[in-house]
């Protein structure tokens, strides 16, 4: 029984028509002269499309569930316009970091810089080059995640576990503007809960945050607002750090 006998698992009749693009003789299916390699060449491109149109489906589901930013849906390295050597340096960081998570190299990374610097357009193009290798991204603000986990127990059927559970499941999560409106005592907690969830499931982290990396005189830096013991694991299992420090690039500066 060939394929397409056991494709319409019945037995096919041998006709006296010759199939005039394969010049082999038809058969009969449901009544009707039938070239078995037309049919099955038909069908093996029928199940091309079919897996086609799954892979849109679950690509579309993925960016969906990752939340992007709608200004930056379509940020990537290409639309990545540099003009000093120090963009050229981050561009190259967050690529080398993509390119190494989807080869199963998995670390930390964290941007810093003052705002407009193109940060959250680097971290959003990290997210569309693992979300196209099937690995599942969400990109959340710190102040969004510490009030998203903060009120779960006003929804039905969620609480606190639940809500840290969802930021900690994820492939990889992209935290964004760290620092900004997440510093009340309680929220904070809650943010590095998830980011203590994280190492101790081994998924990565990219955080983004206006802050310096060390502390000034007038400021403090990210690493004592992290903490030494939460400082200490971000760079455990390995720790890009890019930062950005030139002019604000909404107002046309690129100076260093």
């Amino acid at each position: 029984m060939n394929a397409l006998s056991k494709q319409f698992k019945t037995e096919l009749v041998q006709t006296n028509q010759f199939c005039p693009k394969h010049n082999e003789l038809m058969v009969l299916l449901i009544g009707r002269p039938v070239c078995q390699t037309c049919a099955n060449e038909a069908y093996v491109k029928s199940q091309i499309e079919h897996a086609h149109q799954v892979n849109l489906m679950v690509r579309e589901k993925h960016f969906a569930g990752a939340k992007l930013p709608e200004r930056h849906k379509e940020s990537g390295f290409k639309n990545y316009m540099v003009s000093i050597d120090p963009q050229k340096e981050a561009k190259a960081a967050c690529h080398k970091f993509v390119q190494d998570f989807n080869s199963g190299k998995k670390r930390n990374l964290i941007m810093v810089g003052r705002t407009g610097t193109g940060k959250t357009h680097l971290a959003c193009a990290i997210a569309r080059n693992v979300l196209d290798k099937r690995s599942y991204v969400r990109y959340v603000t710190s102040e969004d995640m510490a009030n998203e986990i903060a009120t779960a127990w006003t929804k039905p059927d969620d609480n606190e576990a639940n809500a840290i559970f969802r930021f900690t499941d994820c492939d990889l999560l992209i935290l964004d503007e760290y620092g900004l409106h997440d510093q009340h005592e309680s929220r904070l907690q809650l943010v590095h809960k998830v980011l203590y969830a994280r190492y101790d499931e081994k998924k990565p982290t990219v955080l983004i945050s206006n802050m310096t990396l060390e502390s000034t005189e007038k400021a403090q830096g990210l690493k004592e607002n992290l903490g030494d013991r939460l400082w200490s694991r971000f760079q455990h299992d390995g720790l890009t750090v890019v930062e950005c420090d030139w002019d604000d690039l909404r107002f046309g500066g690129a100076n260093v």
